[in-house]
């Protein structure tokens, strides 16, 4: 079956985040696990089975923030989340999902999603689930894996670098060649990932590319309720 990676730079979450991204992946079937994948199992794990949560992408080829998206599961079952995806120029393009509605704000218009419209979509956490609020957006392929790399940290984290073969891995782009992939996960001295960062490069129809982002998680206990920021203008007719 094929499916996006989490290149959240909207990824996009990638991962929608991503999810949401330049790539793709092709399962087959696992092999046996690497060095670090079951702390990395067991973060994607806690990920799908907490309450709340969420993450930051950022474009390490600019520095800025490319996306943000929190979430959070009421007592119901019913998820609400914050989507900002960042653009070149500054702006940003929202989506706010209370659980029970929905807005999204595009160049700065904001807008009350109608029931009948496509873009009308609630989440479950027990039936359809939305893939940034998942661990989809760890992009983790347990297949073409050349080799891992481990570097300790200072304060007891670690990072998990893993190299694939682009083709083994399942790895494209549209109109090219991944010439270079790799997935690094930085794990907290708790064994908890922390961050991921994702690095491609090759070709494409425009040329050389090079890809390279790292996407922060955000602490689930941070997440509070999630407050709606859209404004939508009132177009009522005044005398």
């Amino acid at each position: 079956m094929k499916r996006l990676l989490s290149a959240l730079a909207a990824t996009a979450a990638a991962l929608t985040l991503c999810s949401c991204g330049l790539f793709e992946r092709f399962d087959s079937e696992p092999a046996e696990k690497a060095e670090g994948q079951e702390l990395i199992e067991a973060s994607m794990k806690k990920y799908n089975e907490q309450d709340s949560g969420g993450y930051e992408a950022v474009d390490n080829l600019t520095g800025k923030l490319k996306e943000r998206f929190v979430y959070r599961y009421d007592e119901i079952g019913f998820l609400s989340f914050l989507s900002e995806v960042y653009d070149e120029n500054g702006g940003v393009d929202k989506v706010y999902n209370s659980g029970y509605a929905v807005w999204e704000e595009k160049d700065g218009v904001g807008e009350k999603i109608p029931k009948k419209d496509e873009r009308f979509v609630l989440y479950e956490r027990n039936a359809s689930r939305y893939s940034k609020a998942t661990d989809a957006v760890f992009g983790f392929i347990d297949q073409g894996i050349e080799y891992v790399a481990t570097t300790e940290l200072d304060n007891g984290a670690k990072d998990y670098m893993y190299v694939y073969d682009p083709e083994e891995a399942g790895v494209s782009v549209d109109g090219g060649e991944v010439e270079r992939y790799s997935l690094t996960y930085r794990v907290d001295s708790a064994g908890e990932v922390i961050s991921f960062r994702q690095e491609a490069s090759g070709k494409d129809k425009d040329g050389d590319f090079r890809y390279d982002f790292t996407i922060t998680l955000i602490d689930g206990d941070s997440v509070g309720l999630i407050e709606n920021p859209i404004t939508v203008a009132d177009t009522t007719d005044k005398p």
